[in-house]
């Protein structure tokens, strides 16, 4: 690889929720005060501010919300939570070996909660005494419980004829929005095929691996996609994880990606739509827990930035900062970092995206979120004035040592200092100005 994938945004970025910690923090502490209900509000306030009273009664001891194809049920009486979600109404036929899979779904899928049958009708419920509902746990189950209803019912549809209980209320990307995604995974499909086809060659079996994986994960950041679409990537994903020879899960993951290039944008168009959610699918991060998904990664790349291995840098970085993206909901200051560093490292050399991607992973490790060198002039004008006078000062310099010295060597290390300060690598400038000053310190004491 020469290059890096070109960055493309996600569809999601317009409608994503920000990761407030601090109402949740404030939900257990009220919790921790034994105000129990209240904090279940604030919990709430934390999923989404709208919810208590958008969904909820007037006494906030009664709520449902709908989460995609499902409904979630929540009430409390007599100092006891009830919480419970229509899953699907079982099929004429079929239904026995349906009832095998939801059993096993019951067993390891579910983890508080659990299955239960009323007539034809499945639900999944949880009971617990108010002053046993920790916000932890009781996030933990909302979550399960909604993503065993959004990872499931689609599947269970198709497999076995089963009906849901509601219609999602869902808004489908505009067309554009629907054009700008088929196109971004065909461009990156074949990119990425491209690319393993070099790396299967020389059997470089684990940057494929890589590289694939990435892919996958950048897909999933793109599209945002839903239903099928989102199940199939999801085991795709899954699958490249599998106890199996490297070589073998290469070859699997090129086959769905392959099989993914040649579906018709409007089969993609039928899962590509924004759909109500009570609680992300996705973990919810800190900075501390971003910092220990980044650690292993960041060491590796410090390596390898230090042996001036670029391409391994760069395909190590990219993929942990896509898998992050993909398991987690990351505060919005560190989104706003990484997502300057993917767009200004996208399309461009290993050496270069590995050295940006490098200096946003550094300042996060170091819990440095101000992000000044990852703006682009444009985004601040008065960076831009700054950064106009740096390399004029720059120049002025270069042409006085011009003057004492000379050769193709120190030419070529100021243009590359000229083209560093213009690109804003702050990193690589100061790299460049120790290696010319001390060429110059030698130049003038020989």
């Amino acid at each position: 690889m020469k290059n890096t994938f070109s960055f493309m945004p996600s569809v999601e970025e317009a409608k994503r929720q920000p990761v407030r910690r601090e109402i949740y923090e404030q939900s257990v502490d009220l919790y921790n005060e034994g105000k129990y209900l209240e904090a279940f509000h604030c919990l709430l306030d934390y999923l989404n501010e709208g919810f208590r009273i958008e969904f909820g009664n007037e006494n906030g001891t009664e709520f449902h919300i709908p989460h995609g194809s499902i409904v979630v049920h929540i009430r409390i009486l007599d100092e006891i939570m009830y919480i419970e979600a229509d899953f699907l109404i079982l099929p004429e036929k079929g239904r026995v070996a349906m009832l095998r899979q939801i059993a096993d779904l019951n067993i390891n899928k579910l983890l508080l909660a659990g299955f239960v049958k009323e007539g034809d009708r499945l639900k999944m419920r949880y009971v617990t005494p108010l002053q046993q509902s920790h916000p932890h746990k009781i996030y933990g189950v909302l979550q399960n419980i909604c993503h065993v209803g959004d990872r499931y019912d689609d599947e269970f549809c198709t497999q076995f004829g089963a009906t849901r209980c509601y219609e999602p209320q869902v808004t489908p990307y505009p067309a554009a929005t629907v054009d700008q995604v088929y196109e971004g995974i065909q461009s990156l499909g074949k990119a990425t095929l491209d690319t393993l086809n070099e790396y299967n060659a020389a059997r470089h079996y684990g940057y494929s691996w890589n590289v694939l994986d990435t892919a996958f994960y950048q897909i999933a950041y793109l599209a945002n996609p839903q239903g099928q679409f989102c199940n199939n990537l999801e085991k795709a994903i899954d699958d490249m994880d599998a106890e199996r020879p490297v070589e073998e899960l290469v070859s699997k993951g090129m086959d769905y990606l392959k099989k993914l290039l040649a579906t018709s944008k409007e089969v993609l168009a039928e899962d590509l739509y924004f759909a109500g959610k009570l609680v992300s699918n996705r973990r919810s991060a800190s900075l501390q827990t971003i910092q220990e998904i980044f650690e292993n990664v960041y060491e590796e790349a410090t390596a390898a930035v230090q042996s001036g291995d670029f391409e391994r840098a760069a395909v190590r970085m990219l993929y942990i900062i896509y898998e992050t993206y993909y398991y987690n909901d990351i505060p919005e200051e560190i989104n706003v970092l990484l997502t300057h560093a993917l767009k200004a490292s996208g399309g461009q050399s290993v050496e270069q995206a590995a050295r940006t991607l490098y200096e946003v992973m550094d300042n996060i490790m170091e819990g440095d979120l101000s992000g000044s060198a990852f703006y682009s002039c444009a985004d601040n004008p008065m960076a831009g004035q700054m950064m106009e006078q740096a390399v004029s000062a720059a120049q002025a310099m270069q042409q006085k040592m011009a003057e004492k010295m000379s050769g193709n060597d120190m030419a070529e290390l100021q243009q590359k200092m000229v083209e560093a300060m213009m690109r804003g690598d702050m990193a690589e400038y100061t790299r460049l100005a120790g290696e010319l000053q001390q060429k110059v310190m030698s130049g003038l004491f020989q």
